[in-house]
Parts: structure tokens; sequence; C-alpha cells
């Protein structure tokens, strides 16, 4: 069974990317551009969240503060991704697992993602 990753992302040129990237390694992929499917996260049951700061319904950072505050969901490694030139500080505060700042290498994404979820 393969991995599973949610994506949440507003910007379709970066969710396509990384839908492509992700896929390919051989991820199952959940994606959402609204943020609205966070009330779905202990259903989907996710290995892996990346999420950008800035999205329609909500901030990242605040999602990640809900997922690593529920004992049910704590341990699921959480990477920030944004523009953000604060972007280590939000992650810190937010108790995100690690960051990637955009714009991003593939490979740099591919390795950070593969990190995670090796462990698992």
């Amino acid at each position: 069974m393969s991995k599973k990753i949610l994506i949440i992302e507003d910007d379709e040129d970066i969710l396509e990317m990384l839908c492509y990237l992700l896929q390919d390694a051989g991820y199952e992929l959940i994606t959402s551009k609204d943020g609205k499917i966070v009330s779905d996260i202990k259903t989907i049951k996710p290995d892996l969240i990346i999420c950008d700061v800035w999205v329609p319904s909500l901030k990242g950072t605040e999602l990640c503060k809900k997922v690593k505050a529920d004992t049910e969901t704590k341990d699921v490694p959480f990477i920030l991704i944004s523009t953000a030139m604060n972007l280590p500080k939000l992650a810190m505060q937010c108790g995100a697992d690690t960051y990637i700042q955009k714009p991003f290498q593939l490979n740099e994404m591919l390795a950070t993602v593969e990190s995670y979820m090796s462990d698992k």
C-alpha cells in the first residue's frame, strides 16, 4: 500500500507540479486548494501533510497547530511551504516538522518528503 500525502496548496501550478513529482515517486495524494479538507484529516489518515502558509479558508500555521495538538494526528509529519521571508520562525512557532521555502527545487522537495516517509 502506498503512502498517503495530503497537499493543501491554492496555487494551481505548484499543486500540479507537486502532484506530478510525488505521484511519479509512488505516493497516493489527496489535494485541497482551499483548505476545507481539514475537517477530514482524521478520516484521511495521511502519512504526511504538505501545506502552504496562506490558503483561502485558513492559515497553514493554524492547521499545523491543530494537527500537532491532537493526539490522533500529532505524529503526522507536517511540511510548511511558503514564500514568506519569516518561514523558519513561522514553522518553529506552529510546530511544523520542517519547512521549504518557495520557489523550491524539485529534488529538495522529494528528498524532504522521502526523509519523513522512509521512517514509517
